[in-house]
């Protein structure tokens, strides 16, 4: 049918399965235009784990997922929540159904940047995965994106800027930390910015300072397991301890940069794409 299209979904994509709900945390915004899904397996491929999230990478192995035929107007929204053309890359692949029937589908790829250091999962199988540990973003050997990110690190506030769901943008000022080259913000549960990531998870973070200008194009998403990587940062830059705040009030939220800009008082603009 024209208007309908496959896609191979390995992640949190995939239909709930008994396992926790972040397994599968984006289901439920395609849910409705799933109109099948059918068991299937994606081989000369590896499946690696990024804590919250899954990325598939060229390898020697079998990923696990499913196929789903798709209303062709969702495939827009499934772009937008892994970040494609930018971070994901979506391209059409041949995945084998249960029956050993071959097929064309969709495919989302993660950055090479990040499966290069990230632990594989070797059943290939999101749900059957033994850690939940974000490892570090692998970037460029250049001493000038070094130095943006050290600059980002050290700078005492950033502003983060999300999408609501009616589209409008929504900017707050955050306190932040880095960490292996990912951001790391601690927000309350019931706060605005959270509810546009859940919706929308690609996200702008700038430094206040429009002379030497560090702006971060990034995906965003909640990171519960960082808390007791990235809490000791918080008390030593802040004095903050975001472990006591009263449990379940506040969440974590890692963002994987995708594109780093920086220009000065001369205009001198640098650009790099993770």
């Amino acid at each position: 049918m024209a208007d309908t299209v496959k896609l191979f979904v390995y992640g949190t994509l995939r239909r709930p399965a008994g396992g926790p709900a972040a397994d599968t945390h984006y289901h439920q915004q395609i849910a409705e235009s799933v109109l099948s899904a059918e068991p299937a397996h994606l081989d000369n491929a590896s499946l690696h784990d990024f804590g919250p999230y899954p990325g598939v990478a060229r390898g020697n192995g079998s990923v696990i997922g499913e196929v789903f035929e798709l209303l062709v107007d969702a495939l827009d929204e499934a772009d937008r929540i892994e970040g494609h053309p930018n971070f994901y890359a979506r391209r059409l692949e041949t995945v084998r159904l249960a029956s050993g029937a071959p097929v064309d589908a969709w495919v989302y790829w993660a950055p090479i940047t990040q499966t290069s250091e990230a632990p594989r999962i070797e059943s290939g199988d999101w749900f059957d995965r033994p850690s939940v540990a974000s490892g570090p973003l692998q970037v460029p050997d250049d001493p000038d994106l070094r130095a943006a990110i050290s600059r980002l690190a050290a700078e005492p506030c950033s502003w983060l800027s999300t999408v609501r769901a009616d589209t409008r943008p929504h900017a707050v000022p955050m306190w932040h930390v880095v960490h292996g080259n990912r951001i790391y913000l601690v927000t309350p549960n019931s706060s605005q910015k959270l509810a546009n990531i859940r919706s929308n998870p690609n996200v702008v973070l700038a430094i206040p300072d429009p002379l030497d200008v560090v702006i971060v194009d990034g995906w965003a998403m909640e990171t519960p397991a960082s808390l007791d990587v990235v809490r000791g940062l918080f008390v030593s830059k802040y004095e903050w301890d975001p472990a006591n705040e009263r449990a379940g009030t506040h969440e974590v939220i890692e963002i994987t940069p995708h594109r780093v800009r920086c220009w000065n008082g001369q205009n001198d603009v640098t650009s790099w794409e993770l």
